[in-house]
């Protein structure tokens, strides 16, 4: 298919959108989307051997069929019933609706119990589903309970946010106070970042053994002990290994936000929480630097770590008494035990094996190296971002050298430029939310309800486009020779397409890889931590060896190279997809 006829399928806005394909193609539902699915993989490192595979147009079946994610009970019993509504939430789109699993029935096996023929324990035996309209589901909990819950976790992510990014402001007095390098003092922000890297692969996966609520408690609780104790230290090897550890705790807060928010609110209401999330995480880290300069200016380094604290402790506290339970296989598992104790007979949840722990941190902390090594998709895509996330901690100490060193602004004042990028943030998500996200939904109709992976990234190709521009354009006008609002201006143009690149990119990858989608974002997430961490460490040398205007230059150079990886992946991404053993292998989940 020539290029023009692609952008004819995936820009198309000549017929308009039926209300009911509105919410099904959000493009704010990503990570929701990637837990949900995560169900549809095995756990096995790698996916069975390629086969032949049949391109998307195939696959995108005019039948109404329904995954089985679970079935129904298999004798006839006075024990009632308890009915699934026989999809998750995410099966609910139209894209789903007419595809069907090569590799898993979510049929139960319960030959072999009991007599030879098995019948004596099978008539025994029950399986463990929702009722309708189920009070114990938390996709039925209130509308007020959903969205305080979502809400105290969005400031939870805000607070992890601050945490991550504000410490840069304090690096002048921790160098003074405790004598000690530039570098050494930058660590304080690197360390935490490097914890996100290490709790994406380790506690990120047990959620899905003991389930969200204990985690959550125990974890956002140590990032608020931790944080109090950075306040207190005396040491800064002491300081390192607190904010290590902080951020490894904290890690948890943000990687399992949405799948949290995917377990409560139904699909077509996911789309504004995820948006919230999106907003709330980003905001928290550009405002970090202004809220944070502007303490340290008047009380000292020591005050960020107290803000933190005093912050976040009402938050763990509120979300100790509050927070429920929401991941469905465990509470269902609880109930099947219960029920097993209470009757005598043995009860089963319907469709689920529980998984060990030894297994599940295997996967989770294996599979996304896995797939970084034997996927050039995930891997350049990854990487890309990974330049965009380490320009974006880049920027928290270029800033005070162009504006504080360089201007000779006060601290505080000079962190005031990061609200251009936070103006381009909203932006972008104005602009996805009116624009793109009718534009896609188009793209679904011409498409019968499924649209190729690769409709995903058109706002991902211009975003690689301007974002060099942005880039370039700060770089050769924060000079002191010129009015500051020029150089200012251009933290518009990096906010917007910081975010258009994150959506999409990572929109992209959910829908390409499916089951294997959890697995690829934590590849991304790590990458992006690691280039967090690691560029503001080089920042102050880079700076003074090149200068202000060939410093904040690399960052464009960098970005300019991934500009044809996406132009590639756009025209033949199906095809690409189709050689590789995680690609093939997701695209006999989508269908035969």
């Amino acid at each position: 298919m020539s290029i023009p006829q692609r952008a004819s399928r995936f820009l198309n806005f000549s017929n308009p959108t039926p209300k009911n394909n509105q919410r099904e193609v959000s493009v704010f539902d990503t990570d929701g989307r990637a837990a949900r699915m995560s169900v549809l993989a095995g756990s096995s490192l790698f996916p069975r051997p390629n086969q032949p595979r049949k391109r998307h147009s195939t696959w995108v079946g005019t039948r109404n069929l329904q995954r089985q994610t679970w079935i129904a009970p298999v004798v006839e019993t006075d024990v009632p019933a308890r009915v699934w509504s026989g999809e998750f939430s995410v099966e609910r789109r139209p894209s789903w609706q007419s595809r069907t699993s090569g590799r898993w029935s979510g049929e139960l096996d319960v030959e072999g119990y009991g007599d030879e023929d098995g019948e004596g324990e099978k008539k025994n035996l029950f399986l463990v589903q929702w009722e309708e309209g189920d009070a114990e589901n938390p996709l039925n909990f209130g509308k007020g309970r959903k969205w305080f819950n979502a809400m105290m976790l969005a400031f939870a992510c805000f607070m992890v946010s601050i945490a991550s990014s504000g410490f840069s402001q304090g690096t002048a007095q921790l160098k003074e106070e405790f004598v000690i390098s530039q570098v050494t003092s930058l660590l304080a922000t690197s360390v935490f970042v490097l914890g996100f890297a290490v709790g994406a692969l380790i506690l990120s996966p047990l959620s899905e053994v003991y389930g969200r609520r204990e985690l959550y408690i125990m974890t956002f609780g140590a990032f608020v002990g931790l944080s109090g104790g950075v306040g207190l230290a005396q040491s800064m090897n002491v300081i390192l290994v607190l904010r290590f550890f902080g951020g490894l705790a904290g890690s948890f807060t943000q990687a399992v936000a949405p799948a949290v928010v995917a377990d409560i609110f139904a699909a077509q209401e996911r789309g504004l929480v995820m948006s919230i999330f999106t907003l709330s995480g980003l905001m928290g880290q550009n405002l970090a630097p202004i809220i944070c300069g502007f303490l340290v200016k008047a009380f000292g380094w020591r005050s960020i770590p107290i803000l933190i604290t005093a912050a976040s402790l009402p938050t763990w506290l509120i979300l100790t008494f509050t927070f429920p339970e929401t991941y469905a296989p465990v509470l269902l598992q609880r109930r099947a035990a219960t029920l097993s104790k209470t009757t005598g007979k043995l009860h089963l949840v319907a469709g689920i094996t529980p998984k060990p722990i030894l297994q599940q941190l295997r996967v989770g902390a294996l599979r996304p190296w896995v797939m970084l090594a034997f996927e050039p998709i995930v891997t350049l895509l990854s990487l890309f971002l990974s330049v965009v996330h380490g320009t974006l901690f880049l920027l928290f100490a270029a800033y005070p050298i162009v504006f504080q060193q360089t201007r000779g602004w006060p601290q505080g004042i000079a962190s005031l430029p990061f609200l251009s990028i936070c103006l381009g943030i909203i932006l972008a998500l104005v602009y996805i939310a009116v624009y793109d996200q009718k534009r896609y939904a188009n793209v679904v109709k011409m498409n019968n309800g499924a649209a190729p992976p690769e409709a995903r990234l058109p706002p991902a190709m211009l975003a690689s486009v301007t974002l060099p521009v942005g880039l370039f354009w700060f770089a050769w006008t924060n000079g002191p020779e010129l009015p500051f609002m020029i150089s200012v201006s251009a933290g518009t143009l990096f906010g917007f397409n910081l975010v258009l690149l994150y959506n999409s990119i990572t929109n992209y990858i959910v829908d390409a890889y499916l089951g294997y989608a959890a697995s690829a974002l934590a590849a991304s997430t790590v990458l992006r931590s690691i280039a967090g961490a690691a560029f503001p460490l080089f920042t102050p040398q880079l700076y003074a060896s090149l200068g202000i205007h060939w410093a904040s230059s690399i960052p464009g150079f960098m970005a300019l190279v991934f500009v044809p990886a996406l132009v590639g992946f756009y025209v033949w991404g199906e095809r690409l997809r189709g050689l590789t053993r995680f690609g093939a292998e997701a695209a006999g989940m989508g269908g035969k």
